[in-house]
């Protein structure tokens, strides 16, 4: 799978998880994106591993997700990736990492099908 295939099915990924979950993009606070950001960095980084994408790979996939998705500007998701990135080693009493893990969760969530749980998952965040 080309690069191009991987950041359209992370976009689709993104994009089903507003629509399962019911959450209109529009009306979201800059905080519930960060939390869809952290929550997408998950999928994102689930996806890079079932697909044995290297971690470059991973991280301008999860650099276009913030832009295609979270509508971020290309240097917001630029840093904002970096403190994901960071997140990742801080710990599970970090609540950037908890939120990450719950989106490699949500990454088998969106791809079986479980939707209710899905739903739990990322609004239970909210």
């Amino acid at each position: 799978m080309a690069f191009i295939e991987h950041r359209a099915q992370i976009t689709a990924y993104g994009n089903e998880l507003f629509r399962r979950c019911g959450v209109e993009f529009a009306r979201t606070t800059e905080m519930q994106r960060q939390v869809c950001g952290a929550f997408l960095f998950g999928v994102a980084y689930a996806h890079g591993m079932s697909h044995q994408l290297t971690p470059p790979e991973t991280h301008a996939l999860v650099m276009t997700l913030l832009m295609d998705v979270l509508q971020y500007s290309p240097d917001q998701a630029a840093a904002f990736s970096a403190d994901l990135i960071e997140a990742t080693g801080a710990g599970p009493e970090d609540t950037m990492n908890s939120i990450i893990h719950r989106g490699i969760d949500g990454h088998r969530q969106l791809t079986t099908g479980d939707d209710d749980t899905l739903r739990q998952n990322l609004l239970g965040i909210f």
